[in-house]
């Protein structure tokens, strides 16, 4: 056995005689892979720091490319999975930082090539016949991508080692074999709708001219040709041939023919294939003064200091100078040629023109929402059609907030207060992420803290971090208040209010598909996100027949669609709503986004511990109400398979998990110590949303209490010290069980 930096091995002792008769699989099954022997944990406990991605570099064992099954001294055991998902955490427990051996045997009756599509948390080596074939490291989580692999395979048996490590909780692995025929037929159709994926993310771009090579800014007179950046993936997908038909607006989105005088223009296009698909765009353009000569600019630009690849901020100070000039260059260079640079351009000439002061939600990107999302109202001739959106209403009961209230109860619970303390701190030195939590129970704020520093300095209760996934909790929240007042409905389609979408038959995605990941969509951010003006246009080409309402894949692009249609009914970017319905009134100072609905939020734990008591008030907060208990109701996790009868779940680990407008059931099921028997820590009825951060939203519904945390990233043992948590919370705050 090896020695590399006093590692501690862990062994999971199991009787040897659990390994006879391991299953062989056939290569021309096309199936994945049901049974493996494994063995492990081996845990990394040097003093050592060490990434992750050094557990592949690391040989836990002697010859660990030919490890078996009749490695006996090994202790290890067969585990068996019917669908493949093999869930390691239920054999060795939740182990950080550690590495597992598996072993199969896969039969050819032909020395040939096979295709392997492996899905792991966090990355794998894999062995073939003693060689090394492939290795990766993923860390985007088992879902997130299949790697796929050609190896070739002797005649006969073929031993198959896999070396998976485990950075945190969150231990799978999941093996697909595929004969060179179905895998050669999967990579061809992998090829097209890459392709495909390529054509729908296409951009419209002004033609260079000769008298001219400013590409993006154009000047007083006439308006610039555009034309795809992929024109031959246009012509093949649009038939051969097609015509671009464009309309142009001012400013003040008035339709003009030419450009008389400079700044913000906009335009909307429509492309028109000669088979009759139409891709519609548009996109703002600023007009520059006849005289202005943008390659005679000398600028230098300031960038603050942010860590990337351990570069120091002494070694950024020291070079600054040289940081200025290159980046005052590439600046310039980025306002000629990038359309994204030329609507920092718009913003600053239509604020000065326009007069307007500072405001947290007039940025450049929220801005040129308000612009498109009306100019849209306008082409579509939907100016002033839908109810305006009422602001939160005061009522007259007593206004139900947070209230601070942790010296009173340090008071009298020292003891807890000083356990709480001890596990955050404890997390921190155990090389944890930086984090501030908020524990609150019946209103009352009973524990908030910040703990431990990063590479951007000290973490403070007012550090705002990205908060991941639980944004879309924070647009469903906002959905509910246009539910309640009848401007939009649930299972309204979307093609009610974006003509793109059909109104029914099987390609009529709903609201509610948006919201529960039941739409046909993949991915986050893709074609540009909410900020593609019709990305509806595009979103239609995504979905195939047999997915809405019958295929579960979790996504973000429903909600930003969702906020498409919030942004179409209101004609204001979704953001500035999110800003002007939400943070402002509930007193979320501390909380930004501008940039996507399936993630970007930008919060503290206070910040997301008022969202949660609102939601713990049914809709109202601090004298305001939001929705009504009816619509509260309507927004809770339900079963969808009361609105889906035939859904499929992309993964096991959705599969029958009830879903809401926004909000997911959290509970945290255990098996008690004492008795063995399950239980919940806090209540079943535990809501919020998950987060790729690791960020907390957690409101338990029958015991009144909240906890909220808002931190980078995960880092090392994340489950262990959560658990350590939440445990105190619930002998605390629920009762001794």
């Amino acid at each position: 056995m090896k020695k590399l930096f006093n590692l501690i091995i862990g062994f999971c002792f199991f009787q040897t005689n659990l390994v006879i008769g391991q299953v062989i699989h056939d290569v021309s099954s096309n199936s994945v892979v049901k049974e493996f022997f494994i063995s492990g944990p081996y845990v990394y406990k040097d003093d050592k720091e060490i990434k992750p991605i050094e557990l592949l570099e690391i040989e836990f064992i002697d010859n660990e490319s030919s490890f078996t099954k009749d490695d006996s001294f090994l202790n290890g055991q067969i585990i068996r999975s019917d669908d493949g998902n093999h869930n390691l955490n239920k054999v060795l427990d939740d182990t950080s930082y550690a590495v597992a051996y598996l072993h199969t045997t896969i039969h050819s009756k032909d020395a040939a090539d096979a295709h392997f599509l492996l899905s792991t948390q966090d990355g794998a080596k894999l062995f073939v016949n003693g060689t090394l074939e492939h290795s990766f490291y993923s860390g985007g989580g088992f879902n997130f991508k299949e790697e796929h692999v050609i190896v070739s395979l002797g005649l006969g048996d073929n031993d198959l080692v896999l070396k998976v490590p485990n950075k945190d909780w969150g231990w799978s692995v999941r093996l697909k074999i595929l004969d060179l025929e179905t895998g050669d037929t999967l990579l061809k159709k992998r090829e097209e709708e890459y392709e495909y994926f390529q054509f729908l993310n296409m951009k419209l771009r002004p033609l260079q001219r000769k008298e001219n090579n400013m590409l993006v800014p154009f000047k007083e007179g006439s308006f610039p040709d555009l034309n795809f950046d992929r024109p031959g993936l246009a012509k093949k997908y649009l038939g051969g041939d097609y015509r671009i038909i464009l309309r142009w607006f001012d400013t003040d989105l008035n339709e003009v023919n030419y450009p008389k005088e400079t700044g913000r223009y906009g335009y909307y296009s429509e492309a028109i294939g000669k088979n009759g698909k139409k891709l519609k765009r548009s996109g703002t353009l600023f007009c520059t003064p006849n005289d202005w000569m943008g390659w005679n600019n000398r600028l230098n630009s300031d960038l603050d200091y942010f860590p990337i690849s351990q570069i120091r901020e002494e070694v950024w100070s020291e070079h600054r100078e040289a940081i200025r000039a290159y980046l005052g260059h590439q600046t310039l260079k980025s306002f000629r040629y990038q359309d994204e640079e030329v609507i920092l351009l718009c913003f600053l000439h239509d604020v000065q023109k326009k007069g307007y002061g500072k405001d947290k939600k007039l940025t450049p990107l929220i801005y040129d929402g308000d612009y498109h999302a009306a100019m849209k109202q306008k082409i579509l001739g939907q100016e002033n059609k839908y109810k305006k959106l009422a602001l939160p209403k005061r009522i007259k009961e007593k206004p139900k907030k947070l209230r601070p209230n942790q010296k009173q109860y340090a008071k009298k619970n020292k003891k807890f207060i000083r356990q709480m303390n001890e596990i955050c701190e404890q997390w921190i030195a155990d090389d944890g992420s930086p984090f501030d939590v908020v524990v609150a129970k019946d209103g009352n704020i009973i524990f908030h803290k910040a703990f431990g520093s990063d590479d951007y300095g000290d973490i403070t209760v007012n550090t705002p971090t990205e908060i991941a996934s639980i944004t879309k909790l924070f647009t469903g929240v906002l959905f509910a208040q246009f539910v309640d007042q009848n401007i939009i409905g649930i299972d309204d389609p979307v093609g009610k209010y974006l003509p793109d979408f059909p109104l029914d038959g099987p390609n009529a995605v709903t609201m509610r598909h948006c919201f529960t990941h039941a739409g046909g969509f993949y991915g986050h951010g893709l074609f540009g996100g909410v900020h593609n003006h019709w990305l509806e246009n595009t979103l239609r080409e995504v979905i195939k027949d047999d997915t809405v309402g019958m295929r579960y894949e979790y996504n973000g692009m429903g909600h930003d669609l969702a906020g498409k249609v919030m942004e179409f009914v209101t004609g204001k970017s979704i953001f500035r709503l999110f800003h002007e319905y939400l943070y402002e009134p509930l007193g979320m100072k501390n909380t930004f986004h501008d940039w996507d609905l399936g993630f970007s939020v930008n919060s503290t734990a206070y910040d997301l511990a008022i969202l949660a008591q609102m939601l713990l008030n049914r809709g109202n907060y601090n004298g305001k109400i939001y929705f009504s208990e009816d619509t509260y109701n309507k927004i809770l996790p339900k079963d969808l398979k009361t609105f889906y009868p035939d859904l499929v779940y992309s993964n096991k680990w959705d599969e029958g998990r009830p879903r809401g407008i926004g909000t997911n059931f959290q509970n945290w099921e255990i098996n008690d110590q004492k008795t063995g028997e399950k239980k919940f820590l806090l209540s079943e009825n535990v809501i919020g949303h998950g987060s790729a951060t690791s960020s907390v939203f957690r409101i338990d519904l029958d015991n009144n209490i909240i906890i909220t945390q808002s931190r980078r990233r995960g880092k090392s043992k994340f489950g262990e010290h959560f658990l350590k948590l939440y445990k105190l919370i619930d002998n605390n705050l629920v009762g001794s069980r």
